[in-house]
């Protein structure tokens, strides 16, 4: 008679956790070594599949706009970059086991984001390359490449899962809220060497004086990139959450401190570019809603009116970077502040007057991202000696501060057409979701709308660089997708299985 061994659930799951346990032990005693790291980040991945399996969605959308940089991994790649690459791969997962899994067929984007990254591809083995230094490659540049990929991966993991309706305001906060880590950095310098151990994770800010004296960090004296990106993303979720309509809601005066605050940190960043951003996201957003024609409209004006004589009054008393932040309207500011921000503006002209001239000689073939280490590091020799001008440096590593000579000089002609065309089939998507929505997505759909017209703008007009904005792109496109087209062709696959 043959007997049988039954094996319960709690000997399986001991018999996996102990000797997993024992080994953990063993590689903490030395817990620095490259071998320990190596299992103990193959120990904590394996443990967290089943999580990201069931959660990558929510977790990509999370940290979509987290200033995060994962410093204990090679090449220090930002957090949404890797979340985009694991969400795309989960995905496929999830398809290849769940027959009823679909992603969303929208072929106005993918074809012509497609056709980009394959511009993209042709490119870089054309021209040395991807050239990625952690890999061992004797070239850079490799790295943006790499968020170009991520950017591409990022839209189609952000659009393989519908959001339901009731959670837009959620999934809002989500989006948005996480770039107020862009803060932290500064927040873990300011707390002294004992907190050095975050900078694994948020990595420490640039210090931009604006009147070039000194690195010292001084709130109203030192620019700050953090607080700008900190003060887009509230900015951004409260338009978002509430629009402007709601905004100017007076039972509800809450919400428009926060935006009123919000703008006043912007500026206290010290960019021109964050004022003009937030001002071209908010004047398209009001145009969408169609308030020109309501009191909304007249109380903006008699706003925009007084601040106008308050700042011609008294624009010379307010801090120096807010001050800084204002420079380009005709106040009367601090002169040192004056000459900086002139400074800033001849340099990229300069910039862009050197490097039109190439543009003939990458129309048809674009020069790709593949950098010699050595050229770069002459380069910055020759800067720091005074035998270079002090954009060269910038320009041979192709950051040209102009959004169309980021696409145009890298990848040619047909990077730019291709880049363009995604472009103007996103908006034209994002405009078709803004006029069908659903009441309960207007508001967002509208924002969406909005947010992304200016960033063409800004990208074209005042700085860009496309291995940095395509992700800003295409999350608010893959964000679109999975508020109005997947859940609603998980709908009709239900019905059509309940016909049949």
């Amino acid at each position: 008679m043959a007997s049988t061994f039954a094996v319960t659930r709690n000997h399986l799951i001991f018999g996996l956790c102990l000797p997993l346990a024992v080994l953990m032990g063993y590689v903490l005693a030395e817990p620095l070594e490259s071998t320990s790291l190596t299992v103990l980040l193959m120990i904590i991945a394996g443990l967290i599949v089943p999580v990201l399996l069931r959660f990558y969605h929510p977790l990509l959308i999370f940290s979509w706009n987290m200033s995060v940089s994962l410093a204990f991994l090679p090449g220090s790649p930002q957090l949404w970059a890797l979340m985009s690459l694991l969400g795309l791969g989960f995905a496929v997962l999830n398809r290849s086991v769940n027959p009823e899994f679909r992603f969303a067929q929208v072929p106005a984007i993918t074809v012509p984001l497609l056709t980009l990254m394959l511009v993209i591809t042709v490119t870089a083995m054309a021209t040395g390359g991807i050239g990625l230094r952690v890999l061992g490659s004797q070239s850079m540049g490799g790295k943006g490449y790499f968020y170009l990929a991520a950017a591409a991966a990022g839209y189609f993991a952000l659009s393989s899962q519908a959001i339901p309706k009731h959670r837009v305001s959620l999934v809002a906060a989500l989006f948005f809220l996480p770039g107020v880590t862009a803060i932290f950095g500064r927040l873990v310098q300011a707390a002294g060497p004992g907190a050095s151990f975050l900078f694994m994770l948020f990595p420490p800010e640039s210090d931009f004086n604006a009147l070039g004296v000194d690195n010292s960090f001084d709130l109203g004296l030192t620019r700050a990139s953090g607080i700008m990106i900190m003060a887009m993303a509230i900015f951004s979720w409260v338009l978002a959450r509430h629009g402007v309509t709601g905004i100017f809601n007076f039972n509800r005066p809450w919400r428009m401190a926060i935006l009123i605050a919000a703008v006043i940190f912007g500026t206290l960043g010290g960019f021109r570019s964050a004022v003009l951003l937030m001002a071209m996201t908010f004047l398209i957003l009001f145009w969408l809603e169609k308030l020109w024609g309501t009191r909304i409209f007249l109380i903006l004006v008699m706003a925009t009116t007084l601040g106008g004589v308050l700042l011609v009054g008294f624009a010379d008393k307010l801090p120096l970077t807010i001050q800084r932040s204002l420079s380009f309207l005709p106040l009367e500011i601090d002169p040192l502040t004056r000459i900086s921000a002139q400074d800033s503006t001849e340099w990229r002209l300069e910039i862009w007057k050197a490097t039109l001239p190439q543009v003939p000689q990458y129309f048809f073939k674009g020069k790709g991202y593949s950098l010699s280490g050595d050229a770069l590091y002459m380069s910055h020799e020759s800067v720091f000696r005074g035998l270079a001008a002090q954009w060269e440096g910038a320009a041979l590593a192709g950051d040209y501060h102009s959004g169309p000579l980021s696409v145009l000089i890298p990848f040619g002609i047909w990077g730019l057409g291709a880049f363009a065309w995604l472009l103007v089939a996103g908006a034209r998507f994002l405009y078709t979701n803004f006029r069908e929505s659903a009441p309960e997505l207007r508001r967002i759909n509208a924002f969406l709308l909005a947010l992304f017209l200016a960033r063409i703008l800004f990208f074209c007009f005042v700085f860009g660089t496309l291995h940095g904005d395509l992700y800003h792109f295409a999350g608010i496109l893959g964000l679109s997708v999975a508020l109005n087209v997947t859940g609603r062709r998980s709908n009709q696959a239900g019905q059509l299985n309940a016909g049949e």
